[in-house]
């Protein structure tokens, strides 16, 4: 049986719908500390987020992957918190972010330590819990993969043949994405485990459908943002559709988030997805079919993990 892994536990695919692949809840960018998140108050994080989640329930949102990974403030404690609040099954990532995040700990350990790091959160649990993640996430640097991200990515090409767990990487350029793909199939990963995050900052779209075509999943991840206009991204979306590839799109809008660093800080929500840009994708002629590929499908399979 094939299942979303969320912080409230196993979810069968079969009873999910719409889900957004990219969005951010408790993220902390002010570098890989350790920070102490102790005493972090999960209520005033809950009062902050929930009405944001309830919005998207009532469009009809079924789940959220929370694309943080460990070294940028993954609290596992404010995720189950608003989960259980709102009822809305929440995806945690294991992992690592990009270069400059990584805490020395972690670029000293070896391949085979950091891919055991991720099959325990992906089968065990974070931490002492029994919560388990539901994805790899992984960056890559603007100017091309250092060498720290490319030992991260073959063990989680290692952790994920293991699993089945999808691999996302914050990748920003097209020569990156094109030289992960490379690596994952020395690994011996179906490319059909990979998603591409970021897609839309790569400007030459023949890139994302040679990708695409290979088995990649393709993510346009700012929609609502004011520098990403929805006509740019209706444009991009008729490229892959027109090329045979609308079952390797997937859409988001890497909104949010709750900062511990500055905790009133102005949060995004996530409604624009469901109650602004779908509509505008019908006027642009998708039809609902098409609606549903990219919304409700293509997500549900890019996370889809055995149960």
């Amino acid at each position: 049986m094939a299942i979303v892994m969320s912080v409230l536990g196993p979810i069968p695919t079969s009873e999910l719908g719409m889900i957004l692949p990219h969005e951010h809840l408790f993220t902390d960018l002010r570098g890989p500390g350790p920070w102490d998140y102790s005493s972090i108050d999960l209520g005033h994080v809950v009062r902050r987020l929930a009405p944001l989640l309830e919005e998207i329930k009532a469009q009809g949102v079924t789940a959220l992957v929370e694309a943080t990974p460990p070294c940028v403030g993954r609290h596992l404690p404010a995720l189950e918190a608003v989960a259980k609040a709102t009822g809305l099954p929440i995806v945690a990532a294991t992992g690592a972010y990009r270069d400059p995040f990584l805490p020395q700990a972690m670029r000293e350990l070896p391949p085979e330590a950091l891919t055991e790091m991720m099959l325990k959160e992906l089968t065990e649990g974070i931490g002492n819990s029994r919560v388990r993640a539901g994805l790899i996430k992984l960056g890559a640097s603007d100017e091309g993969l250092t060498p720290a991200e490319e030992r991260l990515l073959r063990a989680a090409a290692q952790a994920s043949l293991r699993t089945g767990a999808a691999i996302a990487s914050h990748t920003t350029t097209g020569f990156a994405a094109l030289r992960q793909a490379q690596i994952l199939e020395e690994e011996g990963l179906d490319l059909a485990r990979f998603v591409w995050v970021h897609a839309h900052c790569e400007p030459d779209v023949e890139l994302h459908v040679q990708l695409a075509r290979r088995g990649v999943y393709v993510e346009y991840d700012a929609i609502g943002s004011p520098d990403w206009p929805d006509p740019s991204f209706i444009r991009l979306l008729e490229r892959l559709w027109d090329a045979g590839c609308g079952s390797r799109i997937l859409l988001s809008q890497d909104a949010g988030w709750y900062q511990p660093g500055d905790p009133e800080a102005p949060i995004r929500g996530y409604g624009y997805l469901a109650g602004s840009f779908v509509p505008a994708l019908r006027s642009a002629g998708f039809d609902e079919s098409a609606i549903s590929t990219m919304t409700v499908e293509n997500p549900q399979q890019a996370f889809a993990l055995e149960g």
